[in-house]
């Protein structure tokens, strides 16, 4: 297990002094990619041998937000690897050590030169040592979207722009969340599931859609064909 100390500091939380859930996705990122760095599987050995682990879905549970000033400690390990895919749990925990964050993610293995799935060696997989998965009610990697008779007419463009990109020069997987949530003005996410489906690059336009049923509200975010980048959905009720 990786673990890295954080205090919430001011630019991390917004006008309740409060982090919300993109802040939380940068979090549980910025854990996954210190723990990789700390078994030299990070930046630069990517960039080495093209070879890494793509984010293909998050889901997230919060029980309560991180506050400003509030030392928190966030976790991560490794819980499965099956075939291409291997299966990252996160948590974020108070000072006390009670958890008020936990997560799974799943993430696909990728052979950069050739752009496609790859079946990790034992040296890629080394240093992610299997341990304990969280109790948890584990939703499908892939979000179902909900059928057309739902749809909320959403008339805008995101035109993906240099502060948006990460250093593969994709859209940073925390943007993504940001910008899904800012369309949808719903105070107070905890119940969080993205499914990632392309990578949008430098001049790339992302067409909305929403949909909303009693359940659950969807953002999915589209290429000009509607073909989507990524899928974000949440729970009607905290």
């Amino acid at each position: 297990m990786f673990e890295m100390k954080r205090t919430v500091t001011y630019s991390q939380v917004g006008n309740s002094l409060t982090m919300d859930m993109a802040g939380i996705v940068h979090y549980l990122q910025d854990c996954t990619l210190a723990h990789s760095e700390s078994v030299d599987k990070g930046v630069a050995h990517v960039e080495k041998y093209k070879r890494a682990w793509f984010l293909s879905s998050w889901q997230i549970e919060v029980k309560r937000f991180p506050i400003y000033q509030e030392n928190v400690t966030v976790r991560t390990w490794a819980h499965d690897f099956k075939s291409m895919y291997g299966y990252r749990n996160m948590d974020i925990l108070d000072s006390e050590g009670t958890p008020i964050v936990y997560a799974n993610s799943i993430w696909i293995f990728m052979d950069l030169e050739k752009m496609l799935p790859a079946k990790p060696t034992e040296e890629d997989m080394r240093g992610y040592e299997i341990e304990e998965a969280l109790q948890m009610e584990y939703a499908p990697r892939k979000i179902k979207q909900l059928s057309e008779e739902y749809r909320v007419v959403e008339e805008r463009e995101i035109h993906v722009r240099r502060s948006f990109l990460d250093s593969n020069n994709h859209v940073n997987n925390g943007r993504y969340v940001s910008e899904a949530l800012d369309i949808i003005d719903m105070e107070d996410v905890k119940n969080m599931r993205v499914d990632y489906r392309k990578a949008a690059v430098m001049g790339d336009i992302m067409y909305p859609a929403v949909y909303k049923n009693d359940e659950i509200v969807q953002v999915v975010l589209n290429d000009s064909e509607g073909k989507p980048y990524v899928l974000v959905e949440v729970n009607c009720h905290h």
